[in-house]
């Protein structure tokens, strides 16, 4: 979605302001651009700009690697949970409030767990409670590895290409559209990525609170 938005962005833009700067050059630096255009895959400013969300790709690619690395037993966790209780509701009795209903499903939403085995649901609310306490261990686990780790990741790629298009973007792209005022059409000056905004991307993920938390 970052990606597509950024470089979708980019390009319906300069598209449009190709078709609306054409107008005033004149017939044979029509064609030279043309050229230009049909002999690069684009100008260097649109180049530009999918560095910077190539750099970012890379960046959260790597990350998610290690993040379904780690979300493979709260996964596992989830999935067995929802087996043996075959309805939510039926974990209410050890869940702080109904918000925890809320919360186990969009879990199950965002892991979509498939387990290899089928699991029939139980009657058991002691073995019930014991897979609760078991999912939520395995979050809280998942969740202290997370916020260590998010930490250790290099952003410089991310940056240097950002301050790369802070620095030349504007320049690049008048080059490109012959028109300081299209240029600067639209154009926002991209802030470093921090921590917080990675933690934002790939968030930390709830863990359900027990009557006895």
């Amino acid at each position: 979605m970052l990606r597509s938005t950024f470089l979708l962005v980019e390009s319906k833009r300069y598209r449009k302001e190709k078709v609306v700067d054409a107008v005033p050059l004149r017939n044979d630096e029509h064609r030279i651009m043309q050229r230009f255009l049909g002999q690069y895959d684009a100008p260097a400013f649109i180049r530009r700009a999918r560095r910077v969300q190539e750099a970012l790709d890379l960046v959260l690619a790597r990350c998610r690697r290690q993040r379904d690395e780690w979300l493979m037993m709260p996964r596992l966790r989830l999935g067995m949970l929802r087996a043996l209780a075959g309805d939510w509701s039926r974990l209410q009795p050890w869940l702080a409030d109904e918000d925890q209903l809320v919360l186990l499903q969009n879990l199950e939403k965002e892991l979509t767990p498939r387990l290899r085995v089928t699991i029939e649901p139980t009657s058991s609310k002691r073995r019930l409670q014991r897979a609760l306490i078991s999912l939520q261990e395995s979050l809280e686990i998942f969740n202290s590895r997370w916020l260590d780790f998010l930490p250790t990741v290099d952003l410089t790629p991310v940056n240097e290409a950002r301050e790369g298009y802070n620095r030349y973007y504007l320049l690049e792209k008048e080059c490109a559209v012959r028109s300081p005022r299209l240029a600067r059409m639209g154009f926002q000056r991209l802030n470093p990525m921090t921590l917080e905004e990675l933690q934002t991307i790939l968030p930390s993920l709830p863990a359900p609170r027990l009557v006895s938390d």
